[in-house]
């Protein structure tokens, strides 16, 4: 039998935040075009075949901690991390993780604060970054310009480099910390 999900909430055209009625437990669903389609109150079935991706909450503060990242993070940069997602799977072949879809467009959040506020955004392994991972700087490239184009803000290569970090991480399920510890 089916599972069927209460949507709760619509989070841009592609994100809905769920509860199972079976479990009461809460879940993310992404897919083309269900935040678009569906509202709060009503239900999914589990076998609708425009669910892509679907990802428990597993413990309490998780839950609200993605609830609070829902009121500030921008549903532009929701759906710009699907893109990115889907992008990285053209490209690779891979999918990403999915803490992917909550640390990067808090990354891309902050990084477009600090460049409409004029602060410097500099990454000191850059060149390094460059080096070892250059598969995912070129995606990071691609993402750059996506900012660019959608909210009018040069994106300097230093911040292309911290990208980069994300993308691997989302590919390679490795924090992102982790690797500016291998990096150093």
């Amino acid at each position: 039998m089916a599972r069927a999900f209460r949507v709760e909430r619509a989070i841009g055209n592609n994100v809905l935040l769920t509860v199972d009625l079976q479990s009461e437990r809460e879940y993310v669903i992404l897919g083309k075009g269900l935040g678009y389609s569906l509202k709060a109150g009503q239900t999914i079935e589990s076998t609708d075949t425009r669910i892509e991706k679907r990802f428990r909450l597993d413990d309490t503060e998780q839950m609200k901690q993605y609830h609070s990242y829902l009121e500030e993070i921008d549903p532009a940069i929701i759906e710009m991390t699907e893109r990115i997602a889907d992008y990285i799977k053209q490209k690779t072949g891979a999918g990403v993780t999915p803490k992917f879809y909550f640390a990067l467009p808090s990354h891309i959040q902050f990084a477009v604060y600090r460049l409409r506020n004029g602060m410097d955004i500099v990454n000191p392994l850059l060149n390094e970054t460059k080096k070892n991972f250059p598969m995912e700087y070129g995606i990071a490239a691609h993402l750059a310009e996506w900012i660019k184009g959608h909210f009018e803000v040069d994106i300097p290569e230093d911040e292309i480099g911290f990208l980069s970090f994300h993308i691997y991480s989302g590919i390679h399920n490795v924090p992102v910390g982790q690797l500016i510890k291998q990096e150093d």
